[in-house]
């Protein structure tokens, strides 16, 4: 009995944070994304309400509309209890889980509100979005009011591999942490397609005049659920290593990815699989077990694997 009460204490979390981050979808979807029923999902619905959360489903803004999302007090939080909330959250946002990261965000911004000025200025500024995320706050604050009220924008966007800046329109859906940093997600107009932002790479966020409609076919829980790391997207490949030795214990311990599936073989090696958006990132997770890992499919990632390893090779003057 009490573990039919969790899971539904989650569902209804899940739920809840389904309807405020990824408005955009259909009944039927998030019925399917939740694995209930109908008549459960109402029940739910019903029980959020009677907590202080309601919502209603809008078919001519084809969309989920929070009607009341309930203010709760603070409590009598001591200042030394309120800063190591406000730190945990920091903590929070590395570990990846987007969802949780941006309402703890909002939750620790109201935690801080009764904090010295200058302690929760330097607190918020300094600590957490410059030296946790590198982030500028205008520039948050900005993407913010974009994402809120479908605008345009065009912004000035730094990539690694680029000398200079590049200008690129897009309309921003989604604002979320990964892997300790912050990114704005949506359709970019000059790459007609779907990408990630990272808002410590924007140096200018300059809005336009349009009024964008979120794209029918996006679905920012569908899209990162297929991210092994940071790098999310609508489709999958089919990802193989073989593990040895301690990294074999280490990493069958571990639930590193929704899809994974491991077996052990004859030989005591233990073979990982997993269906991601970007099977990079999963070469670069392997290469952290060294010889202990190795890569069998896909055959191209394999090759760049070998061809990462000979630069290895090159650096640390390797000649064998």
């Amino acid at each position: 009995m009490k573990q039919k009460y969790t899971q539904r204490v989650e569902r209804l979390i899940q739920i809840a944070a389904e309807i405020k981050n990824v408005p955009y979808q259909t009944v039927r979807s998030l019925l399917e994304k939740m694995g209930i029923s109908r008549s459960q999902f109402y029940k739910d619905r019903q029980a959020l309400a009677d907590m202080g959360f309601e919502f209603e489903y809008s078919r001519p803004k084809n969309r989920f509309v929070i009607i009341k999302d309930a203010y709760l007090p603070v409590g009598d939080l001591t200042f030394s209890e309120r800063l190591s909330l406000i730190m945990a959250f920091r903590h929070l946002a590395a570990t990846g889980e987007q969802i949780l990261s941006y309402e703890g965000f909002n939750a620790a911004k109201k935690i801080a509100l009764e904090l010295p000025r200058q302690i929760r200025e330097s607190l918020f500024e300094d600590v957490v979005l410059k030296e946790g995320f590198g982030s500028d706050r205008d520039i948050m604050k900005k993407v913010q009011n974009a994402i809120e009220e479908n605008r345009r924008v065009i912004l000035s966007y730094q990539r690694p591999e680029e000398d200079e800046p590049g200008s690129h329109e897009a309309d921003l859906y989604h604002l979320y942490f990964r892997r300790r940093a912050l990114y704005a997600e949506g359709h970019s107009l000059t790459e007609n397609g779907i990408r990630a932002y990272r808002l410590s790479r924007i140096s200018k966020l300059e809005f336009t005049p349009c009024i964008f409609t979120v794209r029918s076919d996006y679905d920012f829980g569908r899209r990162h659920r297929n991210a092994f790391s940071a790098y999310a997207g609508d489709t999958t490949e089919h990802v193989v290593i073989r593990f040895r030795g301690k990294a074999r214990t280490f990493v069958q311990e571990s639930m590193w990815h929704h899809s994974q599936m491991t077996q052990i073989q004859e030989d005591d090696s233990l073979v990982f699989e997993v269906d991601v958006a970007y099977p990079r990132e999963v070469m670069w997770w392997s290469l952290r077990w060294g010889a202990d890992a190795e890569i069998l499919k896909p055959e191209w990632l394999r090759e760049e694997a070998q061809k990462t390893i000979r630069n290895m090779g090159k650096v640390y003057e390797v000649t064998e």
